[in-house]
């Protein structure tokens, strides 16, 4: 694609677009890979154990629950 050239400005915008740097990326800084790399695996770790202590919680409840066919 060239370079736009419109007669009421004359060339200020295609000399303007001619010059201009392309726009960097921003990069990440490595503290914020550091502070993701460590807090993964601690949060997958605490949904696994969330996960287990539910499935326990569930398990010890049934016992309490009231069976109409036991009681009169």
């Amino acid at each position: 694609m060239g370079l736009l050239t419109y007669p009421e400005c004359g060339n200020d915008v295609s000399e303007r677009a001619a010059t201009a740097r392309p726009k960097q990326s921003r990069k990440i800084h490595p503290i914020t890979w550091i502070v993701a790399a460590a807090l993964i695996p601690i949060l997958v770790w605490d949904v696994r154990q969330t996960v287990r202590e539910s499935k326990s919680h569930s398990t010890s409840n049934e016992a309490f629950r009231f069976h109409p066919d036991t009681r009169q």
